[in-house]
């Protein structure tokens, strides 16, 4: 069965694509498995604890595997039976993809290239302001609105240097587009995956498959139709000196994707914000899966990253 990842920063409209992909008769996307950020390579008893929460959301019965799943072989061998499972107890009949939605897994796309090599990515990405706005209100991430855009700034920086390096078998989709024309972008994602276009995933509706109901609280507009009213909601959400700082944070990141700036950027940030935000990065970074962190940096420096700047430098062109 082939696999596709749906990968980008939280917020990005990944669980929206999720929802759409998923009323497509021939795909199937299960809850996020969180697969390669919180399973394999983990501690045993944190895989099998991993394995409870994967048979209750994705209602399987995955069995305990008799030793720790630490290789390739071994974490596509059982990823495949996840997949299985969850395909069979599906009531479509025709399903040719298996999908999968976690944005944590945007850091280990190195190490899931490597597992599945002939899998397509589809990567989301959003102007940074919106999704800053947005991650303030989940219980899961800071309620600093300037950690959360440093945030946005790391995924945006790890996607930049992924298409910069190796563009097959992706797939780049700007939120903004698919919302204010969800038949066209639709259709350009289910060419991608060599799929006929069904009216049902442009223009119907959500349903609860793919989202637990712990998660119903910040996702249920993902079950709505797609509509445009979210696209530059920060005006009304933030007020002129937050735009301001968020700007000339990240200037260069927002104006290589396309998004108009509605200040100038330029004014430098003073070395005081640079330390409140690195205490406020901190604290969250303390209530953060660390084994899994640092299995994301070792991923990454692997494959020939490098520790993302806080303010990036000027970057190449839009992910267009």
């Amino acid at each position: 069965m082939k696999k596709f990842f749906i990968l980008g920063c939280p917020r990005s409209g990944t669980t929206m694509v999720q929802q759409a992909l998923n009323r497509h008769s021939r795909i199937a996307i299960p809850a996020e498995t969180k697969f390669f950020f919180s399973f394999v390579g983990h501690p045993r008893e944190s895989q099998l604890r991993h394995i409870e929460r994967l048979n209750a959301d994705l209602n399987i019965q995955l069995p305990a595997p008799p030793a720790r799943i630490v290789t390739e072989a071994e974490g596509r061998a059982f990823y495949e039976l996840m997949a299985q499972q969850y395909v069979e107890r599906s009531p479509k009949k025709d399903i040719t993809y298996f999908g999968e939605k976690t944005p944590e897994h945007t850091g280990h796309l190195p190490r899931i290239r490597q597992m599945f090599p002939e899998a397509k990515i589809v990567i989301l990405y959003r102007d940074g302001r919106d999704v800053a706005a947005s991650l303030t209100r989940m219980p899961w991430m800071s309620s600093s609105l300037y950690a959360n855009f440093a945030v946005w700034l790391y995924y945006h920086w790890v996607i930049q240097r992924v298409k910069e390096r190796d563009s097959s078998n992706l797939y780049f989709a700007r939120y903004e587009d698919i919302v204010a024309d969800p038949r066209r972008q639709m259709r350009g994602i289910l060419r991608f995956l060599d799929l006929p276009y069904e009216p049902a995933v442009a223009e119907g509706e959500g349903n609860r498959e793919g989202i637990p109901v712990r998660e119903y609280a910040w996702k249920k507009r993902a079950l709505r139709k797609i509509s445009p009213e979210r696209i530059g909601v920060f005006r009304q959400e933030l007020d002129a000196g937050q735009i301001e700082v968020l700007e000339r944070l990240g200037k260069h990141a927002l104006s290589s994707l396309g998004y108009s700036l509605l200040t100038g950027g330029d004014k430098p940030l003073p070395l005081s914000f640079f330390v409140k935000l690195s205490y406020d990065l901190s604290r969250f970074a303390l209530r953060l899966p660390w084994h899994s962190v640092l299995r994301e940096l070792v991923c990454r420096l692997s494959f020939g990253g490098r520790p993302a700047p806080l303010a990036p430098a000027p970057l190449s062109p839009a992910l267009a």
